[in-house]
């Protein structure tokens, strides 16, 4: 076995490890719900033969793009093999959360060398806001895989499998767009527009049969129609008047046929509760700020209370995640330190730009602790890269 894999098997071994250890202890009784239970479902009916196809948010099955589909296709096999067990789907997640903690510590030995790599790829194995991603059907895992993927790739020049991560990204985290325009930018500056542009090219060749397909069955070509559902449960009148999210399929301030009956064309569904939102904004362009500062409270763990009902909606256990909330600010502060201290390496500004970019649409949006999660991975990155650089600096006065 090459040496520079053999390296880096104790890292993915730890980070099986304590996943494995969170499943069997923390969450052994874990069913999807929310989210989960959506991206579940929809792996089972690719199994059962019924396309990409789900009952919500109407009264049948039918084609959906409300879901992004790469990750309910990854669910799929284990549904032929095990039916509607959900222990493969786990299963594939702690494998996945793993390999995250292998590419981390690869990107963090590229800055810092070889211990800083170490540290990071430990301290993304061994931290509980990760973990409780890796062990539940949800796209985080998948999604900062193909991210770390794409960003490696990247720096090796590798613009084509860059570009091809990038497309895979978005068939899984559809608000990732701003990811391709930032590497693309990185080689544009680094090797010349046309490997820029081709990462671009790339990207769109891996997406546009999806949008193909949406066009079709659906009758949109966006990535998905679940964004105005979400501007709606964040923005519109009742979320305003409510100052909360109000979901727009159970709630009674929807319950008039119009907007029930408009349930029934995915596309226009979403695109009526897109208009009506930003027409309510147009009329309390201040609401933004509320929203941004509420989530800027639950997604910085300022206000943990706001958190609690996501949390258990996630899957995870309260009273752990509150019995390790400290590490949050721990490992947050050395990030912090980590990635300032090689603020002018070229990875470390595109980490930075790209978590920026992701932390603006959750406190715009919604900041469940879960979409934390290429923050979480930032930070904790720059935490081993801190953990390196102290520990080269206390060898370096013991030896002196």
């Amino acid at each position: 076995m090459d040496g520079r894999v053999r390296r880096w098997w104790p890292v993915f071994a730890v980070a099986a490890g304590a996943r494995g250890l969170y499943w069997a202890l923390v969450t052994p009784h874990w069913r999807p719900a929310s989210d989960a239970v959506q991206y579940w479902g929809l792996g089972y009916a690719l199994s059962n033969g019924d396309g990409f196809s789900m009952v919500f948010p109407q009264l049948e099955m039918h084609p959906t793009a409300f879901r992004p589909p790469l990750y309910p296709a990854l669910l799929a096999p284990g549904s032929v093999l095990f039916d509607d067990a959900l222990w493969p789907h786990r299963l594939l997640n702690l494998v996945i959360g793993s390999a995250v903690a292998v590419l981390a510590g690869v990107l963090a030995a590229r800055i810092g060398g070889r211990r800083a790599g170490i540290a990071a790829g430990l301290v993304v194995a061994l931290y509980p806001p990760l973990i409780a991603n890796d062990t539940v059907t949800l796209t985080e895992p998948l999604a900062l895989l193909l991210l770390l993927g794409a960003v490696l790739a990247a720096d090796e020049r590798r613009w084509a499998l860059s570009g091809a991560a990038c497309g895979l990204l978005l068939l899984t985290r559809p608000n990732g767009y701003l990811v391709v325009a930032i590497l693309a930018l990185w080689l544009w500056r680094a090797v010349g527009w046309r490997r820029g542009l081709g990462l671009v090219g790339v990207a769109a060749v891996v997406v546009v049969p999806w949008l193909v397909r949406n066009q079709v069955q659906v009758g949109t070509w966006r990535l998905t129609t679940s964004d105005g559902f979400t501007i709606a449960a964040v923005y519109n009148t009742p979320a305003q008047e409510a100052d909360n999210f109000v979901d727009p399929v159970f709630s009674p301030a929807y319950s008039d046929l119009d907007h029930r009956f408009a349930q029934f064309d995915e596309a226009g569904w979403n695109a009526r509760l897109t208009d009506e939102s930003i027409e309510a904004l147009k009329h309390n362009k201040r609401y933004v700020g509320t929203v941004a500062w509420r989530n800027a409270r639950g997604f910085f763990e300022l206000d943990p209370s706001l958190n609690r009902y996501p949390e258990r909606v996630d899957g995870r256990r309260w009273s752990f995640r509150q019995a390790v909330l400290p590490l949050f600010f721990v490992v947050t502060v050395a990030g912090i330190v980590g990635l300032a201290r090689h603020r002018r390496d070229p990875r470390v500004v595109v980490i930075a730009l790209l978590t920026a970019q992701f932390v603006a649409l959750s406190l715009l949006l919604v900041a469940p602790p879960r979409l934390r999660a290429p923050f979480d991975l930032a930070m904790a990155i720059g935490a081993g890269l801190a953990i390196a650089w102290a520990n080269e600096s206390w060898r370096a006065r013991a030896t002196s």
